[in-house]
């Protein structure tokens, strides 16, 4: 074999030689300062300071949420004037709960939609107000009412920190340890002569693995607080067929609203004939929703409505007038 074309053989060996020891640095260094690290005696205080600073900018960030949101919302104040019915069924829930009453406003977001915002303000879609008579309506608003009771919101955004702040601290400790192996890894490929990458790359499959848990750790926040929300949309359900005196009026709303949310339907579309349609979800799709299906929600509130002894589900059509 020539010199020349052993030249760029050797190169590739000397720059693979250079990785493996930048690796084997790496490894001394990076095992040396997290073992520092935990057992450090002042670990305790630093992750309390993290912990506490998490849960001081989560509570900064719920108070300021609600007035943010409503700037961008195209939102109006729904006085009593103009809607007595729903500050009726206001009065008797928040009576009900104990809670104070709550700003009402209303909006064009284009989806017959309602959410409490921090822990004191409730915005409803006026097409809402359109779909739903007034017994239904007041059903989906016991529901957002007890995510008001509950402190949903302050409660999501203090999870939401708390997991993000945890998240940080695992990958910083495990950032060390990816570029660790990387380095090993396409410092072996050269030295074997082996592609840096693809299936027959050293420690391909290893290096992949590496990858997914990392991608894992960035969702898993998401993932936990998905799930987290989900739960609390359940027991939002459970709370408002405990004081409605129609429970099942909550079980009306939420498939009118679903059917009115299918694409090419729109609001009246529970009084066409129901049709076979696709709701089934994927998992990840499901494990990133912060909604339970609908279906799921029905079939629970049927349930919880039946245990009260309810078990009409009929409705009579009363429009609801805002002025």
């Amino acid at each position: 074999m020539s010199l020349s074309s052993r030249r760029p053989r050797g190169l590739a060996v000397l720059i693979g030689v250079w990785l493996l020891v930048i690796a084997g640095v790496g490894v001394l260094i990076a095992s040396q300062a997290i073992s520092a690290l935990l057992t450090s005696s002042s670990l305790p205080s630093v992750l309390l300071f993290a912990g506490s600073m998490a849960l001081v900018f989560g509570y900064l960030s719920y108070r300021t949420s609600t007035k943010r949101l409503l700037s961008r919302l195209p939102v109006t104040a729904l006085s009593q004037s103009r809607a007595p019915s729903i500050h009726a069924s206001v009065d008797r829930l928040t009576q009900r709960m104990r809670l104070d009453r709550p700003e009402i406003y209303t909006a064009r977001l284009g989806q017959p939609n309602a959410f409490a915002l921090g822990s004191g303000t409730l915005v409803i879609d006026h097409s809402l107000v359109r779909l739903l008579t007034p017994t239904e309506l007041e059903g989906v608003l016991a529901h957002e009412f007890a995510h008001l009771e509950g402190y949903d919101s302050l409660l999501r955004m203090l999870v939401m920190s708390i997991l993000r702040m945890a998240t940080s601290f695992v990958l910083v400790m495990l950032v060390p340890f990816v570029v660790v192996v990387f380095l090993g890894c396409w410092g072996l490929s050269l030295v074997v002569d082996r592609p840096l990458r693809g299936p027959k790359s050293v420690g391909n499959g290893f290096r992949r693995g590496v990858i997914r848990l990392v991608i894992g750790l960035l969702i898993a926040p998401t993932l936990a607080l998905q799930a987290y929300s989900r739960r609390r949309e359940y027991a939002a359900d459970q709370r408002a067929v405990a004081i409605l005196d129609d429970p099942l009026a909550l079980a009306r709303a939420l498939k009118k609203i679903q059917r009115a949310s299918e694409p090419g339907w729109g609001l009246f579309s529970w009084l066409l004939p129901t049709h076979d349609r696709q709701t089934e979800q994927t998992p990840l799709e499901r494990a990133l929703a912060s909604h339970p299906p609908t279906d799921e929600r029905i079939s629970r509130v049927r349930e919880a409505a039946s245990a009260t002894g309810t078990s009409s589900e009929t409705s009579h059509w009363r429009h609801i007038e805002i002025d």
